[in-house]
């Protein structure tokens, strides 16, 4: 995915609140998930993209989000896409949501993909603003405390897990608990399939069934993530993407670019 123009970067003090501003020609952005939530708005241009098993379009001034750990994939038309996207992660979003409500342990809240909401627009663009001009932890916190309890007051629902796990739901779980412990492994399908107690094409249809991609897609994925931490920390990128088992820092630089929308050298430059 290339960008015209793109900024993405950690903000200090936030609980790993990562920040973007992005301007888009006509480009698409394949099916992928983030570990965090993503909460934007759209400032030119229209958000097109696939979740949830339909297509939702965000016109200028909506908001447009996901929830983390679901697929979705972006086609900016020839009209373009210019936006701004706060991703803040799953135990932010929870931590407010106990503030805001009894008995939230364990509960995952799902945000409609797209929101007609002037107050929360407004609440992005003043985290981004506030960011920009320096101003005190202090008052970034509280605005993007503000926004995050604007939208789960307003719009989120609890989503329904699954209880019960059956066979193929196991063997997808050992699969992915492996690729989480493994991570730099160059594995085979057979080797996860057997560790997964399953057989190889058995484990791909119910992993792309349970999480949207297939086994060999997640794990790239994953591995974009285990890199973006690192170099947000301060490693190289050259070692992050031997840390994280990509063959060299070229095939880091492709796929953190196809994901994110950034190169790894870029990834992080807030000027």
């Amino acid at each position: 995915m290339e960008c015209d123009r793109t900024r993405m970067w950690a903000a200090a003090g936030m609980d790993g609140l990562d920040m973007l501003e992005a301007s888009f020609g006509r480009q698409s952005c394949p099916r992928h998930s983030h570990d965090t939530y993503g909460i934007g708005v759209v400032h030119a241009g229209a958000n097109r993209f696939t979740y949830r098993g339909g297509l939702h379009v965000a016109p200028r001034g909506f908001v447009c989000t996901v929830t983390y750990d679901e697929v979705h994939a972006g086609e900016v038309t020839a009209e373009g896409l210019a936006y701004r996207c706060l991703y803040p992660g799953p135990a932010l979003v929870a931590g407010v949501a106990a503030e805001l409500r009894e008995r939230t342990e364990n509960r995952i809240f799902a945000l409609p993909p797209v929101i007609g909401d002037e107050v929360a627009a407004g609440l992005v663009n003043a985290v981004f603003d506030a960011e920009h001009r320096g101003e005190a932890l202090l008052t970034r916190q509280t605005l993007l405390a503000a926004l995050l309890a604007r939208v789960l007051v307003r719009h989120a629902v609890e989503r329904v897990e699954p209880r019960r796990l059956d066979a193929n739901g196991r063997a997808v779980a050992l699969a992915r608990s492996y690729m989480h412990d493994n991570l730099a492994e160059n594995v085979s399908l057979d080797h996860l399939a057997e560790a997964a107690g399953t057989r190889p094409f058995r484990l791909i249809r119910a992993f792309k069934r349970q999480h949207g991609l297939p086994p060999h897609a997640y794990l790239t994925q994953l591995r974009v993530r285990r890199a973006r931490d690192m170099i947000a920390a301060g490693c190289p990128p050259a070692l992050a993407a031997a840390e994280v088992g990509f063959a060299d820092q070229s095939h880091l630089n492709r796929h953190f670019k196809r994901i994110l929308g950034i190169t790894p050298g870029r990834y992080g430059r807030h000027s």
